[in-house]
């Protein structure tokens, strides 16, 4: 048991996904539970009473149609409450859900729900259009559509809905021990799988993350990530609606259109991605800069620095103002997750007075397993454990580095129809390896460092995390992304070092303007150079790029926005045999 558990509160029990809602509105029934803009001026909103209803009318309809215990019913969408209402509906049918990526080309959506074996799909209106690529999926009987439109191939959730109202069908009493979702992983090693995780590894994972967060109905989330990922659809989406608080949908990933909904609608609290917070951090600094007051703020940036080394957190009264313009005077907390959070952005929005702070888990972990503690946050960490997760390290190497290994109610059941590979990802006594390397401090938080799979071995037999790299590089001025990997030596065993660049090139421009001059591509090539030599300072010699290539378009990511590694584990990074140095 984790030292600090014990200073949590309690949280509300565990208990199947179709309770969820109906506990909730017995508590505060008539207050909001989501909203959405109208594209006009303001915000449609519905209550726990009216979701619950909803819910239950989809899950009467599914049962009338013949959805039984272990069906599979996918879920195809925007986050929306169309989508969650079809989500929970599912679940209350008894059924299992399989969340699809809307990100995804169709080839993969009919991947997964071939796999899966579905036997409907509640879908928003834009993916009708591919509904003939789905239609070979022989499984699949009928399309729901979120929204009413053309065509005759499929249902509209108001109907089904309606109808749902008037079905008498008993609903079945959902166990801890059953299948709630498949979720598929979106694969940076090139394939995805099912991942199975039962009500319990839901359920608990969300009464554990209630422990930590002091959330209640006065909170509202605003909904950014996509809900058919394990972050957003535990922390984003389930999280609340055990609380009791309400969810804005943002209605753009534009930074711009997210602050103004936050402001809007009074946001407390959100979950994202690092990249998410780096690109606010961005425009809130433009703005200062724009308004000639980037000196001051970085005055009183020293101040707050300043202060937290005697103990006082200045940043809440010196900020006040800037957070109100901002439309960030309501936010308490920030969570990050699905990457390596930068110390130097989590600092940036602590100094303002907001709670910016990471935490850590895997699809197959429901899938929170660390969270850094609000009254005790270290940047550089994932955290401790969540109640109720024991955390190891396997295969330590003399600086205490290996592979994280975890156990707990929220570790999945296995991979769908995929027993070797299920079995492959145990420890014989039951851990489960998470693929991810680090290192735990004394006082329980974890480090992570790299992957296992990405780790390099040098010719001198040292380990090279290419994560660690990476974040030194991309930190500069002149390189948006960059893919550490490694080569084979021409001599002997052991990789040597290198990298794929692939410039900023707008302040790469603003760069070469500033000096009156058109650049060459030799002129890239030795800025980029140059920047890349600056930032390994910090680096051991042996960790340090010896050469790359400059690469002209953004990295294929997957739709959580991490870089598809297996598909550049293949390219030749050597530029003219010239060296980094």
């Amino acid at each position: 048991m984790s030292r600090y558990w014990d200073k949590l509160r309690p949280d509300k029990g565990v208990f199947p996904l179709s309770e969820l809602v109906q506990r909730t509105a017995d508590e505060v029934g008539d207050r909001p539970v989501m909203r959405t803009h109208n594209g006009k001026d303001g915000y449609d909103e519905i209550t726990y009473n009216q979701l619950r209803d909803r819910i239950n009318a989809i899950a009467r309809w599914l049962v009338d149609q013949g959805i039984r215990s272990g069906d599979r019913v996918a879920v195809l969408g925007e986050n929306s409450p169309s989508w969650a209402a079809s989500y929970l509906g599912i679940q209350t049918a008894g059924a299992i859900v399989v969340p699809v990526d809307s990100l995804m080309p169709p080839s993969g959506m009919r991947h997964i729900l071939s796999d899966s074996g579905a036997r409907m799909l509640f879908m928003s209106q834009r993916f009708t259009t591919v509904i003939e690529e789905l239609e070979t999926v022989s499984t699949l009987e009928k399309y729901i559509c979120f929204a009413e439109g053309q065509g005759s191939d499929y249902l509209y959730l108001e109907d089904v809905v309606n109808e749902g109202m008037g079905i008498e069908a008993d609903l079945p009493k959902r166990s801890l021990d059953e299948l709630a979702a498949f979720l598929y992983t979106s694969g940076t090693t090139g394939h995805s799988k099912g991942v199975m995780l039962s009500q319990r590894n839901l359920a608990s994972n969300v009464a554990a993350a209630s422990r930590i967060l002091d959330i209640g109905p006065e909170d509202t989330f605003i909904s950014v990530l996509p809900v058919h990922h394990s972050f957003e659809a535990t922390a984003g989406f389930l999280l609340p609606l055990y609380c009791g608080a309400s969810i804005t949908y943002a209605r753009s990933l534009k930074s711009a259109e997210i602050v103004e909904d936050i402001k809007n609608t009074g946001v407390t609290l959100m979950v994202g991605v690092p990249l998410l917070y780096e690109k606010m951090q961005q425009g809130m600094m433009r703005k200062v800069r724009q308004q000639g007051k980037e000196k001051l703020v970085n005055s009183l940036m020293g101040v707050v620095k300043a202060g937290k080394k005697v103990g006082l957190n200045l940043g809440a009264p010196l900020f006040k103002s800037l957070r109100t313009k901002g439309g960030l005077d309501k936010v308490r907390i920030f969570v990050s997750g699905g990457g390596p959070l930068d110390p130097v952005t989590a600092h940036f929005f602590n100094s303002l007075g907001l709670r910016l702070f990471q935490g850590y888990g895997l699809t197959e972990t429901s899938p929170v397993t660390h969270v850094n503690l609000p009254f005790r946050i270290r940047h550089e960490t994932v955290g401790p454990p969540v109640p109720g997760v024991e955390c190891k390290i396997i295969n330590p190497n003399d600086q205490g580095v290996g592979e994280v290994c975890v156990k707990g109610p929220n570790i999945f059941q296995g991979y769908f129809k995929n027993e070797e590979a299920t079995k492959a990802t145990f420890t014989e006594d039951g851990w489960f390896k998470t693929g991810d390397l680090g290192f735990i401090h004394k006082d329980e938080y974890l480090q992570i460092t790299g992957r296992a799979k990405n780790m390099l071995v040098t010719g001198g037999g040292k380990n090279v995390y290419p994560e660690e790299i990476e974040f030194y590089l991309n930190r500069t001025s002149f390189i948006a992304e960059s893919l550490v990997l490694g080569i084979p030596r021409e001599k002997g065993l052991g990789d040597e070092v290198a990298a794929l660049i692939y410039p900023d090139y707008e302040q790469l421009d603003l760069h070469f303007e500033e000096q009156g001059k058109t650049a060459t591509e030799k002129d890239v090539f030795e800025l980029v150079k140059e920047t890349i030599r600056e930032a390994q300072k910090e680096l051991a010699d042996y960790k340090r790029i010896k050469t790359f290539r400059i690469v002209e378009e953004e990295f294929q990511k997957t739709s959580k926005r991490s870089i598809k590694r297996f598909l550049y584990n293949g390219e030749m990074v050597k530029v003219n045999g010239e060296k980094v140095g």
